[in-house]
């Protein structure tokens, strides 16, 4: 009965053990940020965005972060894009073609008080941290 009680314990130990999985490479990185960011996806009703960012300090990343992801709700909600095209296409001797595009984002007095972050992740890398935050934003 020792015996079989010994066993029993030993299994279940031996399925408690911690497996760690390890980013080896920045594929590795890309497929754990895709698969982190895809758990949440925008509605109609409420924005969600993730960001991911890297610093030597916890606090910096954290901050980084932080300031990324209320870029990106900023610009969903009052975003705008100026843009001017200059298209140039002539035929005689020779065919000259141009295409010169000027953007300007625009991001004007916007207030996105009341993101809730939902879910974050700090990951040791390389000597420093990087931080995964995922966040909403719920549309009135």
């Amino acid at each position: 009965m020792r015996i079989i009680l010994i066993l029993m314990f030993g299994l279940l130990l031996t399925n408690c053990s911690n497996q760690k999985k390890v980013i080896k490479s920045p594929n590795d990185l890309q497929s754990f940020v895709n698969v982190f960011c895809a758990k949440n996806t925008s509605s109609a009703k409420v924005i969600r965005v993730c960001a991911s960012e890297y610093s030597k300090n916890l606090t910096i990343a954290e901050n980084k972060t932080r300031m990324n992801l209320k870029l990106q709700i900023a610009d969903i909600i009052a975003g705008s894009v100026v843009s001017q095209e200059i298209i140039t296409h002539k035929e005689s001797k020779g065919i000259v073609k141009t295409y010169d595009l000027n953007a300007q984002s625009n991001l004007d007095d916007v207030s996105i008080a009341g993101y809730k972050i939902v879910h974050r992740k700090i990951l040791k890398e390389a000597g420093g941290w990087r931080v995964l935050i995922l966040a909403e934003y719920k549309l009135t």
